[in-house]
């Protein structure tokens, strides 16, 4: 299984856990936007769980407080390459996590999907 907390949420869809692993200022950096905060983060990471599909991890590369992954998935039936880089602290929660999604055809049907899902379920900010 995958040293990143986020793929392996992605694969096995456990919201539950993916909060705890996350700073209380963690920030989720999508190809569209920012997200600031846990709330928001995991709100975001787990809508994306359900856009992608048939996630694998391809490598990985660790430093002493961050790593990246390499994989790939498949939006509807098509395929993409990405990347995940997960920064943590020194208590070894995540602050910071970036996407980079290619190619740019199947990023914007990714793009699309995800703002319906936004509008279906808005983030924990913007409620109320």
């Amino acid at each position: 299984m995958s040293d990143s907390v986020v793929l392996s949420f992605w694969q096995a869809d456990r919201s539950r856990d993916l909060a705890q692993h996350l700073a209380d200022d963690a920030i989720f950096s999508s190809p569209v936007a920012d997200y600031h905060g846990r709330e928001d983060a995991t709100h975001v990471l787990g809508l994306i769980s359900t856009v992608l599909g048939g996630i694998t991890e391809t490598n990985q590369w660790r430093g002493e407080r961050d790593g990246v992954f390499a994989f790939t998935a498949q939006v509807e039936d098509h395929h993409l390459q990405g990347m995940l880089r997960e920064e943590r602290d020194a208590s070894d929660r995540i602050t910071h996590v970036t996407l980079f999604l290619r190619p740019l055809g199947t990023l914007r049907i990714a793009i699309a999907e995800m703002s319906r899902r936004l509008q279906d379920s808005p983030l924990p900010s913007q409620a109320g």
